[in-house]
């Protein structure tokens, strides 16, 4: 297979890496006897070591196994970056259980068809949204409600006999220190990583040990920076989302990092987040662009010493490209973007760190990672370099498939390549460029049109504040399209001046039939805009 993305790499990055048989487990065991004094966490100005961490997770360990916990067994966190999520994680890790991850936000109908599709028995949380836990009780088959306590909001809960509910802190010091004995080995099933939802109802991406420690090894090899003892990496990007899981939580515990956390962001506070940057210089930080464009756009953005973050990267969501030129300008560094998926433990591609981001592009495939571009009709067919077509994957790092959902995992996994449904082109260096997800591009007049192609040109007009596209059934056409445009506060703008707009920047059959306006673009935790409650709107 040609590989044209190695000469685009650089000089330090090697071709294909040798992989082990650790477990995740393995990697925080590790670390507590390489640097036992090192600090493992920082959360609310408490520093806690990795030989505390460790001795906090064998605790928790012995918990689990008297709950009954046992190996293949799937335990749910619904928790915010925090020492407690920290902890659950690798006790569960080293019994080999399985961490089923959920959003802090999820509740109702959506929380309890992730705790039935896992089989989840048992909830760690906090009691600030232990609430939104106990409503789904009498739905699912939930026996213990492991609740961290910070408010004591779980002493008014009354769950009526129908679940246990214990104290998460008292579990952990009862036999904290002594090791539980490894239960777990690398093709074990690690974490069911429940993906975004973006494209239609959120399933279950199957991940082994063998696979996030493989796509942790592959990020590893992309860094040149020296293995700085206990350099400060950011975690604000959730521990429930897999790019904030693998980069931030596994790369840290890895290489022996400080992980400062952050549970909640509030972007009124964005001088509090600031501030931090100046205090800790954190050697890495990764996050969504949104964030990106909020710490840019501060107006003393330049007096909190922004160049002092080593390897700025972005994931999630498509970088804009004034946010890079503004970073740029403050900082004289480039935010290095990445794509990946659930289904790929976290990362597939990276940008070069030496040379910076290439505006537009998700960078090159990872070591060891094999990426084509196959036409959308049929995926045999491997498009020329620089046509658009459906990217698929092969690497370490894939999921097994769907969890209890072989139909799907049939259709996205196909003679050993990950479908991705992500249209995308490469370039001659080997640099891949996403267009659009599969599933929104419109058929209007038998011309292809994707969304962002029409979206990029109304986000032109200063008045535009964002937009989002879709295509609306159509007798004649088969697909008209439909452009859905937000107005910046204090600015004017009318549906025939952007139509105008698209007139002189778009072939015909790309220009919307109707703009209409809203509020705000639905999009989900990472910023990716929902084009399907935008279609089911229309």
């Amino acid at each position: 297979m040609n590989k044209p993305w190695f000469k685009s790499y650089d000089p330090y990055v090697p071709r294909t890496l040798e992989y082990s048989d650790a477990t995740l487990a393995d990697f925080l065991m590790d670390t507590a006897v390489k640097y036992p004094d090192n600090v493992a966490t920082t959360f609310n100005d408490i520093d806690l070591t990795y030989r505390q961490i460790n001795e906090k997770v064998n605790g928790f360990a012995h918990a689990l196994r008297d709950l009954g916990v046992k190996k293949g067994h799937r335990v749910a966190l619904v928790l915010p970056n925090s020492p407690t999520y920290v902890i659950a994680f690798y006790a569960i890790m080293k019994i080999g259980a399985v961490v089923v991850n959920i959003n802090v936000m999820s509740h109702g109908t959506e929380l309890a068809k992730f705790l039935n599709d896992s089989d989840s028995e048992i909830v760690i949380t906090l009691d600030l949204f232990v609430n939104n836990v106990a409503g789904v009780i009498g739905k699912t088959a939930l026996k213990t409600i492991i609740v961290h306590s910070v408010f004591g909001l779980e002493k008014k809960l009354d769950l009526g006999g129908q679940a246990a509910l214990m104290i998460f802190n008292d579990l952990v010091s009862a036999q904290a220190g002594a090791e539980p004995g490894l239960d777990c080995s690398a093709d074990d099933i690690a974490v069911l990583q429940y993906t975004s939802g973006s494209t239609g109802t959120p399933k279950a991406a199957i991940l082994t040990h063998r696979t996030i420690v493989s796509n942790v090894i592959q990020i590893n090899s992309w860094d040149l920076e020296p293995n700085l003892s206990n350099a400060a990496v950011f975690c604000i990007i959730p521990f429930f989302h897999v790019f904030g899981m693998t980069i931030c939580l596994h790369l840290s515990v890895f290489k022996g990092f400080k992980m400062v956390l952050f549970p909640m962001f509030d972007w009124s506070s964005i001088v509090d987040f600031l501030t931090a940057i100046k205090k800790y210089q954190p050697i890495s930080f990764p996050a969504v662009p949104a964030l990106w464009a909020a710490l840019v756009s501060h107006t003393e953005a330049d007096q909190y010493q922004l160049a002092s973050i080593g390897i700025a990267s972005g994931g999630g969501a498509p970088l804009p490209i004034w946010v890079q030129e503004k970073y740029y300008q403050l900082t004289g560094k480039k935010i290095s973007q990445a794509y990946g998926l659930s289904e790929v433990s976290s990362a597939s591609h990276m940008n070069p760190f030496v040379n910076g981001s290439i505006s537009d592009s998700i960078g090159l495939p990872l070591p060891d990672t094999d990426v084509k571009i196959v036409d959308i009709d049929t995926g045999e067919t491997e498009c020329p370099v620089g046509e658009i077509g459906e990217m698929i994957i092969k690497g370490p790092q894939v999921m097994q498939g769907y969890w209890k959902d072989p139909k799907r995992t049939e259709q996205t996994l196909r003679n050993g390549w990950l479908f991705t449904g992500d249209l995308a082109r490469m370039d001659a260096d080997g640099y891949f460029y996403l267009v659009d997800r599969k599933d929104d591009m419109i058929i209007s007049s038998g011309f292809n049109v994707y969304p962002s192609d029409v979206e990029n040109v109304l986000l032109t007009h200063p008045a535009v504040e964002d937009a989002g596209v879709v295509g609306a059934p159509d007798r004649i056409r088969g697909e008209t399209i439909i452009a859905y445009v937000v107005i910046a506060a204090d600015s004017k703008v009318t549906r025939q001046e952007l139509l105008e707009l698209c007139r002189q920047q778009l072939p015909a059959y790309k220009v919307p039939r109707m703009i209409r306006f809203k509020d705000e673009i639905p999009k989900n935790k990472v910023g990716k805009p929902l084009r399907r409650i935008l279609r089911d709107e229309t």
